[in-house]
Parts: C-alpha cells; sequence; structure tokens
C-alpha cells in the first residue's frame, strides 16, 4: 500500500504483461511491452503529497539504516525506546542495551553501550564510555524542555521549512508546529512526542548527548 501509486489517484499500467495467451500466464514487465503512467486516473485514496512524502520517509529510513549497520528503523518500543536509535559519537556504530547483575533486583542497572567496543571477543575496539539508561530519558526531557524554552526560534525555522520543495521536510515541518505550539515543559519522558519528533541521540563523552529530531534539527544536551 505505500509503495502502490494507486492510493494516491494515478496508475501505472501495463506493469505486467501476457507471456502466453493460452495459458494466461504473466510476467514482470521488464521492458518487453510499453508502459503507460496515467494521472488522475480514479478517485484518491490518499493525498498526493501525503505519498510522495511516505515515499520520502522510506527512502530516508532505508538510508539511516544503511549509515548505522541495522536492519530496521523500527526496533523502538514503548518498554525500550532508544533501540535503534542510540549512536556512538566516536565511532557512528549502534550503542546496544546491555543488563548489568540482572540476577540481584537491588543492582540491577540497564547501560547503553557501542556495539563496537567488543566487535572481536577478547579485543576492545571502540574506546567510547556507556551511559545510563536513565540519561537517554533525562537527555530527551531536556531537548524538548529547550525547545519549548526557546519556542519562538524552533516555530520561525518551521514555518521557514513549510515553503520548501521537499514534501517530507514540509510535513514534518507541519507536525512539529502542532506539536510544539501549545506544549509546555515536560519532567517525565513523553514517548508519544519522543517518537513523533526523535530520529536518534547521539552520545559522546563526557556527558553530551544530541538529540536530532527527524528534520535535521540538533539539540545539545550537558548531562551532570
Amino acid at each position: 500500500m505505500l509503495t502502490n501509486e494507486k492510493y494516491k489517484e494515478e496508475a501505472l499500467l501495463q506493469k505486467t504483461y501476457t507471456v502466453d495467451f493460452l495459458t494466461k500466464k504473466r510476467a514482470d514487465n521488464a521492458g518487453q511491452v510499453p508502459q503507460y503512467y496515467g494521472e488522475e486516473s480514479h478517485p484518491a485514496i490518499i493525498e498526493k503529497d501525503m505519498w510522495e512524502a511516505v515515499q520520502l520517509e522510506m527512502e530516508r529510513r532505508r538510508g539511516y539504516c544503511l549509515e548505522h549497520g541495522i536492519q530496521k528503523f523500527e526496533y523502538a518500543t514503548a518498554n525500550n525506546p532508544f533501540a535503534g536509535r542510540v549512536i556512538c559519537g566516536n565511532c557512528g556504530h549502534i550503542f546496544g542495551r546491555k543488563v548489568w547483575n540482572s540476577n540481584d533486583d537491588r543492582r540491577r542497572r540497564i547501560i547503553w553501550r557501542c556495539n563496537d567496543k567488543y566487535a572481536i571477543k577478547g579485543e576492545k575496539g571502540c574506546k567510547s564510555k556507556h551511559i545510563d539508561d536513565g540519561v537517554l530519558y533525562q537527555a530527551f526531557v531536556g531537548a524538548f524542555n529547550a525547545m519549548i524554552e526557546n519556542k519562538e526560534y524552533f516555530l520561525e525555522k518551521w514555518q521557514e521549512r513549510l515553503g520548501r520543495d521537499n514534501l517530507l521536510q514540509r510535513y514534518k515541518a507541519r507536525q512539529f508546529i502542532g506539536i510544539v505550539t501549545e506544549a509546555e515543559t515536560i519532567r517525565d519522558f513523553d514517548i508519544e512526542i519522543y517518537l513523533a519528533m526523535v530520529e536518534k541521540m547521539t552520545v559522546y563523552d563526557g556527558g553530551r548527548v544530541v538529540v536530532s529530531l527527524l528534520d535535521g534539527t540538533g539539540v545539545e544536551c550537558v548531562i551532570e
């Protein structure tokens, strides 16, 4: 559905062709016969701009996965919102979630560590340090509150993007304006806002975390 042009009031005709008229066998058309592209050929199910923005979003996600060496973008869940989205500022690899002292609830601790730190068994790779799970939650809260405290600056940035040719940037700008315009600062992590706005969180030594939004905007936090 997400890649089918028929949902935006258009149609590519003769994607397949008849190989054998007796058996009615058909095959994918790889140039054997002409193809025709029709616009406004039928009522649209979704807006054309929305369909085009989805194609750009799928392309962005493929690029993200290739850049960071993961299979898919949609690892994050309500119980593990940072899966696939915590990046090592030292080497660019994904951070993995680890549980320390998992057999003792009193000492149980969740941390995130670069997956390239021990890529080869017995040998140290990336020299970056681990980060506590709670710090990532704190970093998002801090980044979001920084946006709210500087609301006019961010709203002006997104308003400017409403006039750009890139449909995905326009869509994200409208979405972010809708979220931030009436928002207040938060005390606790909000999973819905996080998933709607954040692409990744890049962790640097020294307590620096850069929260990158889905429109490319970066908000830096220093956690002491």
